[in-house]
């Protein structure tokens, strides 16, 4: 256990999937903005350990203490919880490192941005072509009023 996390700590990652070359398109930066706020409204007492901008966007680490599983139940909610938040991607890891992902916690894969089917079907079967998968991301992002 890393003491700099605190006791039962997990580690929260924030970041943003934007497909395309442009990775902070028009209305990206709010986005993470508004993230990193339901982020902190949902885990009272989380810290920032990190936060970068790089070739992939926005990032940010916090350490927060919940459970892994309630962790990454408030977050799929957040990834949930509006539209433009299908862009956002919040990853937990228990305190030892081990991702928590939605498969282990019986919950329902992502959906493609283009469609209701799981968004790993859709990218195996290539039922999307890339302009179409951008085109909506964009579309997501214009609709925050940015």
């Amino acid at each position: 256990m890393d003491r700099h996390l605190g006791a039962g700590a997990l580690v929260l990652a924030v970041s943003l999937g934007i497909p395309g070359a442009e990775k902070t398109p028009p209305g990206a930066v709010a986005l993470f903005a508004w993230a990193v706020g339901q982020v902190l409204e949902a885990f009272p007492g989380a810290r920032l350990l990190h936060s970068c901008s790089d070739a992939l966007g926005p990032f940010a680490l916090f350490a927060a203490p919940a459970s892994p599983a309630e962790a990454k139940a408030r977050c799929v909610g957040i990834e949930a919880s509006c539209p433009a938040a299908r862009l956002v991607d919040l990853d937990v890891y228990s305190p030892r490192g081990a991702s928590i992902d939605r498969a282990s916690l019986q919950l329902p894969p992502r959906t493609c941005l283009c469609c209701e089917q799981p968004a790993r079907e859709c990218i195996c079967l290539g039922r999307h072509g890339f302009p179409e998968i951008v085109a909506r991301a964009r579309a997501l992002l214009a609709g925050l009023g940015s």
